[in-house]
C-alpha cells in the first residue's frame, strides 16, 4: 500500500461499499487518481466552498490536489480563480485548467497583497494544498470578510499567526475537510462525466509510468516534473 490509498498489485480485494461504477469507455489509468487527491481538491471547491459563478477563489499549491481544486472551481464557473505557486510550468498549466490569474510566490514580496490587487475585497474561499505554514497564513490573509479557508494537505502546521487580526476581526472561517467531503459513488462518476464532456481535463496532470519505472515516477514526483504519477502494471 502507498499512503493507504493504492495497491501495487494486479488484483485487490475491496468491500462493495468502497467500489463505484464508472463508464467502460474511460481508461482506468485516468479514473484511478480520481478517488483520492483529485476528489479532495475538486470536492473542496464544489462540496465544501459551494463555489458558483459569483465566486472568487485562490488555490495555494499547484500539485495534483491544487490543480484539481482549480478544475473544480472552473467546472463551477467561478468568476475568478487564482493559482499561487512557485513553478512557472505548473502555473502555465493552471491557466490551461481554468485559472484566470496566476501568482508566482517567488516573484512577489507579499502574496496576499497580490491577491487583493486582483480582488480588492479579498476572495471568497482559499484552498491550501501545500501544507506550508507560510502559504497557509497567506491563504488566510487573502480572504475577504466572512471568507473560508480550507486546508487540504495531509501534513503541515502553523507555528503562529494573528488569530484576532487574521480570523476573528475579519470574521473568517477555517474549516477542516477531508477527501472533499465527497460521496465517491456519485462524485467519481460525476468527475468522469465532466472529463468526457471536456470540462474536467484531469489527463493533463497525469504522467504514466510502467511499473518497472517506479523509482523514476517517485523521483519525478519529488522534483515536480510529474504532477500526478500513475503506474501501469503490464499484463503478463
Amino acid at each position: 500500500m502507498f499512503f493507504g490509498q493504492s495497491s501495487f498489485a494486479t488484483y485487490s480485494v475491496a468491500s462493495a461499499a468502497s467500489v463505484c461504477k464508472v463508464d467502460d469507455d474511460v481508461d482506468l489509468g485516468i479514473v484511478a487518481p480520481l478517488g483520492c487527491g483529485v476528489q479532495t481538491g475538486a470536492g473542496a471547491m464544489i462540496n465544501v466552498a459551494h463555489v458558483d459563478e459569483t465566486s472568487a477563489v485562490a488555490v495555494f499549491g499547484c500539485g495534483a490536489v491544487g490543480m484539481s481544486a482549480i478544475m473544480g472551481a472552473a467546472v463551477a464557473r467561478a468568476k475568478v480563480i487564482i493559482a499561487v505557486g512557485g513553478n512557472p510550468k505548473s502555473l502555465a498549466l493552471a491557466r490551461e485548467l481554468g485559472a484566470t490569474h496566476t501568482i508566482n510566490r517567488k516573484e512577489v514580496d507579499d502574496v496576499p497583497a497580490a491577491v487583493h490587487r486582483i480582488c480588492p475585497a479579498g476572495v471568497d474561499a482559499t484552498v491550501d494544498a501545500s501544507g506550508n505554514q507560510y502559504m497557509m497564513v497567506n491563504a488566510i490573509r487573502s480572504l475577504k470578510f466572512h471568507g473560508m479557508f480550507l486546508p487540504v494537505a495531509a501534513a503541515g502546521c502553523i507555528d503562529h499567526f494573528d488569530v484576532g487580526g487574521d480570523i476573528m476581526m475579519p470574521m473568517r472561517a477555517m474549516k477542516g475537510t477531508c477527501e472533499g467531503e465527497s460521496d465517491p459513488k456519485t462524485f467519481v462518476p460525476q468527475m468522469v462525466r465532466w472529463y468526457k464532456e471536456g470540462r474536467f481535463p484531469v489527463d493533463k496532470i497525469l504522467s504514466f509510468y510502467d511499473f518497472s519505472e517506479i523509482d523514476k515516477a517517485l523521483a519525478d514526483t519529488s522534483s515536480g516534473k510529474a504532477i500526478k504519477a500513475v503506474l501501469r502494471i503490464s499484463k503478463q
